[in-house]
C-alpha cells in the first residue's frame, strides 16, 4: 500500500493522482468562476491537499515519504501573503489551506529535519497572523459567512491546532456555543465537523458538559441515517454515495455506501466514544490526520 502512494510522488515532494487532475478541469473552472477565488484555477489547492492526506495516509503505515513537500511559503514574509491570499469569506477552504501549512511545517521538520532550525517559530508567526481573522463569535471568518460555514472552518483550524501538537486555543466556549446552536447536518463532512470542534474544546472542561453530551447522543442517531448496515459501511450523503472528490467526478452517487462516508462516520464515532469517556469498552484508535 505504502509502495502503491509512494508510486505517485513528484519530484517537488506533491503526491497526487495525475487523473483526478485532469478530470478536475472544468469544475474547477467553475469552481473559481462562481466563488470568484482563483486560487485552485491550475488545481495546486487540490494537490497540496491530496498530498497532506497521502504524508497522513504514510505515517499511518509505519511509512514516511520519499522526499519533503516543498511546495510551502517557507519565511515569514511569505506565509503572511499566503494566509491573506485565501479567501476567509469562505473559512471551511481558507482554513483548510492554513491547516495544510501547518501540517508541512511541522511534518517536514519531524521526517525531514527541513527549516528544522526556525519550523516551530515559522508555526508560532503563522499563527499569530492567522488570528487577525478570530472572530467575537470564536470563528475565524473576514467579513461575514453563515454559522455552518462558521463550525466548517473552526473544524479545519482546530485540525491545524491538532497537527501542530498546540492546546493553546482560546475562546473554547464561544465556539461549543455555535457548535451547540447549529442543527444543520447534511452530509458526512457537517456531521464531523460539528463533533470535532466539540471534542477539542470541550477537552479538560465542565462547560455545558450535559448538553454535549445530549448533542452528541442526538449525533448518534442522525449516523444511523447514514449506514448501510447490509454492507457495512456509511454513505457520504443520507441514502447515496459521494460523487465528487477534489472537482473530479468519480462515481454515479448510487444508493450504496463509500469509502470517504464510512471514513468520516467511523471518525467520528472515535471522537464520541471520547467525548461521552467509553475507552474502556469502545477501543477506537484515532485517526493520523
Amino acid at each position: 500500500m505504502a509502495s502503491f502512494i509512494k508510486y505517485f510522488t513528484n519530484p517537488n515532494g506533491e503526491i497526487n493522482d495525475p487523473i483526478v487532475q485532469k478530470r478536475a478541469r472544468k469544475n474547477r473552472l467553475i469552481v473559481s468562476l462562481r466563488l470568484g477565488d482563483w486560487n485552485n484555477i491550475s488545481g495546486k489547492q487540490n494537490r497540496r491537499a491530496e498530498t497532506r492526506q497521502s504524508f497522513a495516509a504514510l505515517r499511518a503505515l509505519g511509512e514516511k515519504p520519499d522526499r519533503p513537500y516543498l511546495k510551502i511559503p517557507q519565511t515569514k514574509r511569505k506565509i503572511k501573503r499566503y494566509i491573506h491570499s485565501l479567501d476567509w469569506n469562505h473559512p471551511w477552504g481558507a482554513g483548510s489551506h492554513f491547516s495544510h501549512l501547518i501540517f508541512f511545517l511541522k511534518n517536514n521538520d519531524e521526517m525531514f529535519k527541513y527549516h528544522n532550525y526556525d519550523a516551530l517559530e515559522l508555526i508560532d508567526f503563522a499563527f499569530k497572523e492567522v488570528n487577525k481573522y478570530r472572530q467575537a463569535d470564536g470563528a475565524w471568518y473576514d467579513r461575514s459567512a453563515s454559522d455552518a460555514q462558521k463550525v466548517n472552518g473552526a473544524m479545519k483550524m482546530v485540525t491545524s491546532y491538532m497537527a501542530s501538537e498546540r492546546e493553546d486555543l482560546n475562546n473554547r466556549k464561544r465556539l461549543i456555543d455555535l457548535c451547540l446552536a447549529l442543527k444543520s447536518n447534511p452530509d458526512a463532512c457537517n456531521n464531523f465537523n460539528l463533533v470535532l470542534v466539540l471534542y477539542f474544546c470541550s477537552q479538560n472542561s465542565n462547560y455545558r458538559k450535559s448538553e454535549i453530551k445530549d448533542f452528541i447522543l442526538d449525533r448518534l442517531q442522525i449516523y444511523k441515517c447514514y449506514y448501510w448496515p447490509e454492507k457495512g459501511g456509511f454513505s457520504f450523503f443520507e441514502k447515496k454515495a459521494n460523487k465528487n472528490y477534489y472537482d473530479a467526478n468519480i462515481s454515479k452517487g448510487l444508493a450504496e455506501p463509500d469509502i470517504h462516508g464510512t471514513h468520516l462516520f467511523l471518525w467520528g464515532i472515535t471522537l464520541i466514544s471520547k467525548i461521552l469517556k467509553l475507552e474502556d469498552s469502545i477501543q477506537l484508535n484515532m485517526p493520523i490526520s
